[in-house]
């Protein structure tokens, strides 16, 4: 009934070309940091299915190939992080999903929303996520150095709660900001259909009030939060309101790649 889920990757080589990568790779720590990044920059964190058209979100591998590689769309971190990780058990990596909490800017406690993922090279354990759409991590972090470990321009860092579960921070002025809270407890995909349902059609879900867009660029980061277009570079910020639907379709085509036919709101 499920199989679909972990169905193998329908073609390696159109998703590698989908994100920029070409030559030899091995299931090693340069290898998926490379992927990370490659990912980052050319696939787009969006919630258009579920903000501008209310459609469901399938998550069966056969369906995530076709948006996101063949029709050059993005997704949310339930259809990135999976069909992502498909790819990394294609190339022949260690590897297993994992339910998160997201609390950054959280002023209570919210529920089960975020899926990432857990490599495991040599015996060591890296966190991986390309879903998140906020200020994460741009390569593979090891999960078990209580250290400081930097990333792109971003310093990271993991604790444990009191709980046990592992609390990631991400370090602003000398001071922690808590990002993602989880359980390094290996999860199934089929575990991600309930979250996913509440986070697609619930109508107090944040993915239903907002258009969320973001994605990774040299320098900074291009982002578009129901009509606000933002561009992040070397530090500074550049705003446009988008305040008619052909800046919006303009905007999703020249910052993010996307071309979608259907009505987009303002």
């Amino acid at each position: 009934m499920y199989e679909g889920l972990s169905a193998p990757l329908p073609d390696r080589q159109y998703y590698l070309e989908r994100i920029g990568i070409t030559g030899e790779l091995k299931p090693d720590l340069k290898t998926l940091d490379k992927l990370i990044l490659a990912q980052l920059r050319n696939v787009p964190f969006e919630n258009l299915d579920v903000y501008d058209t209310g459609t469901d979100i399938l998550l069966d591998i056969e369906h995530l190939f076709d948006k996101i590689v063949v029709r050059h769309r993005g997704g949310y971190c339930f259809e990135l992080n999976a069909l992502f990780m498909s790819l990394l058990k294609d190339l022949g990596f260690e590897c297993y999903p994992i339910m998160v909490r997201v609390i950054w800017m959280s002023t209570s406690y919210e529920p089960v929303s975020h899926r990432a993922g857990i490599v495991i090279i040599d015996g060591t354990r890296y966190f991986c996520d390309v879903g998140f759409g906020g200020p994460s991590p741009c390569s593979a972090l090891k999960l078990d150095d209580p250290s400081e470990q930097q990333s792109g321009m971003n310093h990271f860092v993991f604790a444990k709660a009191p709980d046990g579960d592992f609390i990631m921070y991400r370090i602003v002025n000398d001071a922690r900001e808590q990002l993602l809270k989880f359980d390094d407890r290996p999860c199934e995909n089929v575990d991600f259909l309930a979250p996913n349902e509440y986070i697609s059609q619930n109508k107090q879900s944040g993915f239903k009030q907002m258009r969320m867009i973001n994605i990774s660029c040299a320098g900074g980061s291009a982002s578009i939060n129901t009509n606000i277009l933002r561009i992040h570079k070397d530090g500074l910020v550049e705003e446009t309101v988008l305040d008619t639907e052909d800046k919006i379709r303009e905007a999703l085509l020249n910052h993010f790649g996307i071309d979608v036919d259907f009505p987009l709101k303002l």
